[in-house]
């Protein structure tokens, strides 16, 4: 297993430590793995060890994204 980027890491700590993703609403349905993610975040706090390298690189930018919108 790879470790992600700390510029990734970085960006996702960057993200939690806004409102620990509580403005982040994703679809359990259309994206299972993100929605896992971001509610073990709201409920265990920003552990962003034990994913590979794509993974957070995917979630990292699907925040984004979503803050965006």
């Amino acid at each position: 297993m790879q470790r992600p980027t700390m510029k990734l890491k970085d960006q996702l700590y960057v993200e939690y430590s806004k409102d620990q993703f509580a403005g982040i609403i994703v679809d359990p349905i259309a994206e299972p793995d993100l929605y896992t993610f971001v509610e073990d975040c709201k409920t265990n706090g920003a552990r962003f060890y034990g994913y590979q390298e794509e993974q957070i690189e995917h979630f990292a930018k699907r925040i984004y994204e979503l803050r965006k919108n």
